[in-house]
């Protein structure tokens, strides 16, 4: 049996699983294609760095990871696409060790109007739109 040393492995704290999970190159089967396999904290990592231009820091606290696992996420993230976008590869996003955050921005809260912090799974607004 493997035991892992040091520090347990902290759940990622992501806004939510992505609507689309699969991008390719037009006109090129699936099974002919090699692919970059992007996780879910990797992409929350490129959404708020480089989408929503949060600074590092910012961006460690709102996943819950110290700016050092952050910055390697990232560092991860950019290469992959990279790779992927300039010798055609498939980008299939899925796994990874993550946690999907509850809003904490309710005393900031919009009111049904489009969360500032990216947050989708507000729920005031699921409770507003369930009445």
């Amino acid at each position: 049996m493997k035991f892992r040393k040091g520090r347990p492995k902290i759940l990622r704290l992501i806004s939510e699983e992505p609507q689309f999970k699969l991008f390719k190159p037009v006109g090129i089967p699936r099974t002919d294609l090699e692919s970059e396999v992007l996780t879910f904290e990797e992409l929350e990592s490129i959404r708020l760095v480089d989408y929503l231009n949060h600074p590092h820091e910012d961006a460690a606290d709102e996943m819950g990871i110290s700016r050092r696992v952050f910055w390697n996420i990232l560092k991860s993230a950019r290469k992959k696409v990279a790779d992927a976008l300039i010798n055609g590869k498939m980008i299939d996003i899925g796994g990874g060790y993550y946690k999907i955050r509850d809003c904490n921005y309710e005393d900031e809260c919009q009111r049904g109007k489009f969360c500032k912090y990216g947050v989708s799974n507000c729920l005031r607004l699921k409770n507003r739109d369930s009445e």
